[in-house]
Parts: structure tokens; C-alpha cells; sequence
């Protein structure tokens, strides 16, 4: 497991960053010693999130971005270069749970949302920020996940979609960086509430992610579950 300081002076490009688990890691990664810059489309979340970073003026920079639209993600990921230069790190933890009826009953523009949010907006991210990872040779990319496709039950809707979607693109994208060093990998964070944040304390999932975003974490394409890198 990863130390205290194993992500000293890189930098990490968060969505979801207003969200119970987005705070969480938020603090996690400035404490591991990460350059943060932190996408946000909940605006009245911003106080809490803004109150987390206040003492690491030089190490965090908040970006508005709605992952749903395309130029929202250009203009994130040409931000976060600008002021940092490169991207090392990608955490995809944006994700909205939609709607829990059954298809028959699931009406489309909910089931847009969810899926542009949770499955599009990972594609964005990856797309823009890939040209910059592979100039400076290297990359971490974790995708979400939190519900394996064999738990599926009636009324899960877009959102399992999604997550089947996710592991999908993260199995694809890791083949097609085969031979580069950028490593791309699904974490399980397990049981979601309904706010989308993991059921379990963060203390349990928090050094999953630190390691998938580190120099140490060497695979790639795997769906990983937090309970294997306590």
C-alpha cells in the first residue's frame, strides 16, 4: 500500500469532487501529497469543497465542468494542463444514480442523464486528457464502479448500465494503451448509498484509490474491488 507521500507532486485530475466520496478523496490526495485539479458541477457543494483546499492554495484548482457536454471536458482538461502542465492522474468518480423503476417504466431523458454523466463523461476525460499523458509518458486512469453485473436486480436501471459500460470501456482502453505506460483499471467501491457515495467507511476504500493512481500500481484492465487493497 502506497505511503503517505506516494503521490508527492502529482497531479490528479478529479471529477465528482463535490460528492461525499469526492471530499473524501479530495483530502486523501492533498494529504498524499498530490497536485489537485478538482472538476465540479454541483455548484452548491462548492463552500464545503472550497473549505477542503483553503490551506493548498498552489497545490488545488476548482473547475466548474458539466461532464455531460463535450466542450465542458476540452475546456477542463486544457485548464488543468495550463496551470500544471501535464496530467499524471485521472479519477473518474462522477456519477448520478437516476431513477430506480424498471425499463419498461424508465423515462429517456433521466436515462440520458445517467449514462452521459456515469459513461460519457469518463469517455471525454480519457479522450482529451490521453494526447498530454502520452507526451509526458506516463498516466493512471481509474474508472468507478460499484455493482457487479451478477447483482443486478429489477429496478437498478441506467445506473447498472452504466457501470457495465464502464468496465466495458475500462477492459477496451486498457488494451488499446497496451504498450504505453498508462495504466487504466475499474475499481468496486461495493454497496453504494443512495447518494452515490460507498456504504462502507472511507478508511476502507480510500487506499484503493490512492494506489491505482500511483507510480506503483503496474496493471492494467482489471476490475479490482477496495476490499483486496485495504
Amino acid at each position: 500500500m502506497p505511503d503517505a507521500t506516494s503521490l508527492n507532486d502529482q497531479v490528479v485530475l478529479l471529477t465528482g469532487s463535490t460528492g461525499r466520496m469526492g471530499r473524501e478523496l479530495t483530502t486523501a490526495l492533498l494529504d498524499a501529497g498530490a497536485k489537485l485539479a478538482l472538476g465540479v458541477r454541483r455548484m452548491a457543494n462548492l463552500p464545503e469543497l472550497e473549505e477542503l483546499i483553503v490551506a493548498h492554495p498552489e497545490r488545488a484548482m476548482i473547475i466548474p465542468c458539466d461532464l455531460r457536454f463535450e466542450a465542458n471536458v476540452v475546456r477542463l482538461v486544457h485548464r488543468v494542463v495550463n496551470r500544471y502542465g501535464r496530467i499524471d492522474a485521472i479519477i473518474n468518480a462522477a456519477a448520478i444514480l437516476g431513477p430506480q423503476n424498471t425499463i419498461e417504466d424508465y423515462p429517456a431523458e433521466p436515462w440520458r442523464d445517467v449514462i452521459a454523466t456515469n459513461v460519457t463523461g469518463p469517455y471525454l476525460v480519457c479522450r482529451e486528457a490521453l494526447p498530454w499523458m502520452k507526451r509526458h509518458g506516463y498516466g493512471r486512469i481509474v474508472n468507478v464502479t460499484s455493482q457487479s453485473p451478477r447483482e443486478t436486480k429489477p429496478g437498478d436501471g441506467a445506473y447498472m448500465v452504466g457501470n457495465c459500460a464502464i468496465e466495458g470501456f475500462t477492459r477496451l482502453l486498457a488494451r488499446e494503451l497496451k504498450n504505453t505506460n498508462i495504466c487504466v483499471n475499474c475499481l468496486d467501491i461495493g454497496r453504494m448509498t443512495t447518494d452515490v457515495a460507498p456504504a462502507a467507511p472511507p478508511a476502507e476504500w480510500l487506499p484503493a484509490f490512492l494506489w491505482l493512481a500511483s507510480k506503483e500500481v503496474a496493471c492494467s484492465g482489471e476490475r479490482i474491488s477496495y476490499r483486496d487493497r485495504k
